[in-house]
């Protein structure tokens, strides 16, 4: 899995095991809902949260692609 994220990890590798139902238990762990249940795979899926760092707040700057070639821009940013 690929993560891209302004909160994601700089330069972090994850080598726990993850699928498709991770990201489903990564909405319920992060904003504290409850398991789907009826014995669906969110509950024994792996945790997405170890990808991000939410304390120290977004990392990324913006980044823009020229739409013709898909080269990046300057964004005028000063970041």
């Amino acid at each position: 899995m690929l993560l891209v994220s302004p909160w994601a990890k700089v330069n972090f590798v994850d080598h726990q095991v993850t699928d498709q139902t991770s990201v489903l238990r990564f909405i319920e762990d992060n904003w504290a809902l409850d398991r789907i249940g009826d014995s669906s795979f969110d509950e024994k899926a792996g945790s997405l949260l170890n990808l991000f760092s939410f304390r120290e707040g977004p990392r990324a700057k913006r980044l823009f692609l020229d739409p013709s070639t898909g080269e990046p821009m300057d964004s005028g940013d000063s970041d």
